[in-house]
């Protein structure tokens, strides 16, 4: 593994965790993907990427990326914004942000 992915997870945890980005996976901040967390993989979202040297532990693998768009770099600080805001968890805000991306959009009808 050779960069370290901090992904923001959908829950109330006050900040991202930490996984090993495979190699050759090449993941990008806003990416969605499926991380291990407990005996369950959770869908979050690439807050930062940074070099993995010098780490002193081992790191749970990023499982996958989603076929998703990513999330755009303004909706990331909105997230941190509206967490601030309303002195939530940023995983809340998040969970919000994921429900309404993932919403089927209505077609447009004409007159």
């Amino acid at each position: 593994m050779t960069r370290i992915a901090s992904v923001l997870l959908p829950l109330p945890l006050p900040e991202a965790f930490d996984y090993g980005e495979p190699e050759a996976m090449g993941l990008q901040v806003g990416d969605q993907v499926a991380v291990p967390l407990g005996p369950r993989l959770i869908q979050g979202v690439v807050t930062a990427l940074r070099d993995a040297g010098g780490g002193n532990r081992p790191l749970k693998p990023v499982e996958a990326r989603i076929d998703a768009p990513p999330l755009p770099p303004n909706t990331l600080t909105f997230i941190q914004w509206a967490a601030r805001y309303s002195v939530a968890d940023p995983g809340q805000p998040l969970a919000m942000t994921l429900r309404g991306a993932a919403r089927p959009r209505p077609s447009p009808k004409r007159l």
